[in-house]
């Protein structure tokens, strides 16, 4: 049986795969849960709500402080410091670190994010860590997806996990690691012109825990609502203050029982399985997990997995007459929009495999001057994002918003 769950609330803006995911776990650990949109954060949602918890899923850190603006941020900072508990992964672990130049964020500690110069900037797959939890010590395999890594500051933390070595699915930009011996390490990094050797990961810090005022914080760049990782699963059941240990099962975005087959959805869902089916072909794109594409370095594998996901989801859940009625206004020419994203996409990608033959591209930037440019018009600049992709992915964002918030205010949980 689980012991009484205290109500956590979920920050959704700028997460979009990445909050569908955290929600995907949420509803399995059946732990009650209320989402929020920054605004509602600016106009003291967190004061009237109350919740134990504010969950902060991945996604990009900057953005999501730039969506809570000053206000936003401070009404978070009111939270903690009143007793409230901060949990943010990967992205919304960064969001709680000390603020950049390029960035403000919350600051609930002076620890940083380390430059990128000196740190691994691409991997993903499962570390094994070192676990420090209530006294005792053990190892288990966590899943990590781009982060970013800390940067230690003059105040003392509680390391949860430490990383100390890759998994059997662990990958290093695009390679597979499991198969790259120690002594051609050197040729790749010189190849991709980056850092891709996980020991300079080991004994790094993971997730992290330090207290704010009278309130606390855990910042994990463990994406612990991972599918199918059934020891991340079990401390992010832990760490929510759940009596049971459930494993969160796997997330199939192959799987057809729409509950909403909305015709224009379904076609703009199919435009996108059929672009994914192209990157096969072309060997640029392939699936990783059952939720998860992998991609050559360079191809926006990426915010094709968010539209896809996106989409997937919307059908796959139930529709409130205020989704129904945003689809009616807004569908027809999101699906226009996104048809003719693949078909550009697809002339996009055959180029990239052409230019990728002969010279390497980079998520920054493609190899070919010409081809990046139409790589901003459709994706926008990276790190972030924008173009045909960025009005496609909002209009998704707020159907999802709708649906998801419809359908717990009327189940009064997840």
């Amino acid at each position: 049986m689980h012991r009484h769950c205290p109500p956590l609330a979920l920050l959704w803006d700028e997460s979009h795969l990445w909050g569908l995911l955290l929600r995907h776990a949420l509803k399995a650990l059946r732990a009650p849960v209320t989402m929020l949109k920054a605004e509602h954060v600016r106009a003291g949602a967190l004061r009237d709500l109350r919740p134990s918890t504010l969950l902060v899923p991945g996604g990009w850190a900057k953005l999501k402080s730039l969506a809570l603006g000053r206000e936003g941020r401070e009404e978070i900072r009111n939270h903690v410091r009143e007793g409230g508990a901060y949990l943010g992964f990967c992205g919304g672990a960064g969001l709680a670190l000390n603020s950049e130049r390029s960035a403000p964020f919350l600051g609930l500690c002076d620890w940083s994010r380390k430059p990128a110069s000196q740190r691994l900037p691409n991997f993903s797959g499962h570390m094994h860590c070192t676990i420090n939890e209530n006294g005792g010590r053990y190892e288990a395999a966590l899943p990590v997806w781009w982060p970013s890594q800390f940067l230690p500051g003059k105040t003392p933390l509680e390391v949860l996990a430490r990383y100390e070595g890759p998994g059997p699915d662990f990958w290093a930009a695009d390679l597979d690691w499991s198969g790259v011996t120690s002594s051609e390490v050197g040729q790749w990094e010189k190849l991709y012109g980056i850092n891709l050797d996980p020991e300079r990961l080991h004994h790094e810090p993971c997730i992290v825990r330090g207290v704010y005022g009278q309130g606390s914080f855990v910042l994990s760049y463990a994406h612990l609502e991972t599918p199918s990782s059934p020891q991340a699963n079990a401390l992010l059941s832990r760490l929510l203050g759940l009596g049971d240990q459930l494993t969160v099962p796997v997330w199939d975005l192959g799987q057809e029982a729409p509950l909403w087959d909305d015709k224009t959805l379904r076609t703009l869902h199919e435009g996108l399985l059929s672009l994914v089916a192209f990157g096969q072909n072309h060997f640029l794109l392939f699936w990783r997990t059952p939720w998860l594409l992998g991609w050559r370095r360079g191809v926006p594998g990426s915010p094709i997995n968010f539209l896809l996901a996106m989409a997937w989801q919307a059908r796959h859940s139930h529709a409130s007459t205020r989704a129904k009625d945003y689809w009616a206004d807004h569908g027809a020419r999101c699906c226009e929009q996104c048809l003719d994203f693949c078909l550009q996409t697809q002339d996009y990608l055959l180029q990239e495999r052409r230019i990728l033959a002969t010279s390497p591209s980079s998520p920054e930037a493609s190899a070919s001057p010409n081809l990046q440019r139409r790589k901003l018009e459709l994706f926008g600049k990276f790190p972030g994002y924008g173009g045909l992709y960025g009005e496609i992915l909002h209009t998704l964002d707020e159907l999802l918003w709708l649906q998801f918030s419809d359908q717990d205010q009327q189940q009064g949980g997840p």
